[in-house]
């Protein structure tokens, strides 16, 4: 079983850093190369959403990551200290991408994880993101 953690700052050139930490991890459990770019893009749109939206006032931010991996199951939790929004909530799609302006992190968070969680612990959201694969 891996467990990895990390703080970052909340700034886009940190986000490759946070896939990469969750591309080990994926890999640790053993998930196919579908189920591994699934986790990493899931966690890419969710530090973006935390960066534009929640941090968007707040100029040092941070996000807290933290991985675990077991046969077949990665999870990852994502903390920030950023106003309350509860991404778990499933939303509507759009039907005219065209209109949008951004807007496809939260439906594609929905579509390619297993589950996901969201808690507000005092000041903290907290966002957990479980993807499941086979392990062999």
């Amino acid at each position: 079983m891996l467990r990895e953690e990390g703080q970052f700052s909340a700034r886009f050139e940190h986000i490759e850093a946070i896939c990469d930490l969750v591309e080990r991890a994926a890999v640790d459990a053993g998930l196919d190369d579908h189920a591994q770019y699934a986790s990493q893009l899931a966690v890419g749109e969710a530090c973006e959403n935390i960066i534009c939206h929640g941090y968007k006032e707040i100029k040092d931010g941070k996000i807290y990551v933290k991985v675990q991996a077991s046969p077949g199951e990665l999870t990852i939790e994502l903390e920030d200290n950023a106003p309350p929004f509860d991404p778990s909530k499933k939303v509507v799609n759009h039907c005219c991408v065209e209109d949008l302006e951004g807007g496809l992190g939260l439906p594609i968070l929905h579509k390619v994880m297993d589950e996901i969680e969201y808690s507000r612990h005092g000041d903290s959201n907290r966002l957990i993101l479980r993807k499941y694969g086979s392990s062999g």
